[in-house]
């Protein structure tokens, strides 16, 4: 996901640190230093709620599926 959000493969920690940070509302210009543990805590969250709704999205569909095959042969 941070990946993907990055544009770029992240090889090191430092970069997965500054893209937990940025996702988490860190700006990081020059003069503001570096992310503190409650940006990285939010750029967590957000991470965790994303991969959470990607995992959703993906039973979707065959819940539906499901559903509709039941609905199709109770009617007859």
């Amino acid at each position: 996901m941070l990946r993907h959000w990055t544009r770029r493969p992240l090889l090191t920690v430092a970069q997965l640190y500054l893209a937990l940070a940025a996702r988490g509302g860190h700006l990081g210009h020059k003069g503001d230093g570096p992310a503190g543990w409650q940006t990285l805590w939010r750029g967590r969250r957000t991470l965790r709620l994303l991969v959470e709704g990607v995992r959703l999205a993906a039973q979707l569909p065959d819940h539906y599926n499901q559903k509709n095959a039941d609905l199709s042969a109770s009617a007859f």
